[in-house]
């Protein structure tokens, strides 16, 4: 759900997401309309960017969404109603009065219910300089399986597949490694934000490695 600026697509999915919210829907009343929306019908003004099966795109400017944790999909978009997670196009949508708990609560389960899409997300190539950093490829393969079980692993799974916070395999690595920085910014926090936010590039990168080669299993 990242965008850096206004576009015409994005505009339209605003204006047509508001038609979904305030147009002609089943029942007598606002509640009972509200109740008529479906997750899918939701889901689809999020499309053009997610895929129509959650799996993102432009090689991670828009994160694989489906198969997510519901508790997770249901914060984040709370997140961005309330602003405390910050997506400049996305704040007409939620800020919209009728994207409330009912539309959240129904397009978080569709997107956790729908299959993790396979992602072309190999091979992974860290950068020259990264390498140069700790070596060899081999060096910096160990420094990123290192740093993620001291950092990372008591969190998301020793495997990557989540537990108390959501799974990073399967995911791009351009999209977690903007949230690296975001998080190390300020533009993003939870309560190990400052574990997540002090990686420089080449740790970012080792991690990154690790976290593609744990996706292989």
């Amino acid at each position: 759900m990242s965008h850096s600026s206004f576009s015409i697509p994005t505009l339209a999915r605003c204006c047509i997401l508001a038609l979904l919210l305030t147009g002609p829907l089943p029942g007598p009343t606002a509640a009972q309309q509200q109740e008529g929306v479906t997750g899918e019908a939701i889901y689809r003004y999020c499309e053009s960017c997610h895929g129509d099966r959650g799996a993102g795109g432009e090689s991670g400017k828009y994160p694989r969404i489906a198969g997510l944790p519901v508790g997770y999909i249901d914060k984040q978009l709370h997140d961005f109603k309330a602003q405390r997670r910050v997506n400049k196009p996305m704040i007409p949508i939620f800020k919209h009065h009728r994207f409330d708990e009912t539309v959240i609560d129904k397009v978080s389960a569709h997107i956790a219910a729908m299959p993790p899409p396979q992602l072309a997300l190999w091979p992974y190539e860290p950068s020259r300089d990264a390498i140069e950093t700790y070596g060899s490829k081999q060096a910096l393969a160990a420094a990123g399986a290192e740093r993620y079980q001291a950092d990372c692993a008591s969190c998301h799974g020793d495997e990557g597949g989540g537990g108390s916070a959501p799974p990073l395999i399967d995911q791009y690595p351009a999209y977690l490694s903007k949230q690296i920085r975001d998080f190390g910014a300020g533009r993003r926090t939870h309560p190990a934000a400052d574990q997540c936010g002090s990686l420089d590039a080449a740790q970012t990168e080792a991690l990154l490695d690790h976290l593609v080669e744990l996706g292989k299993d």
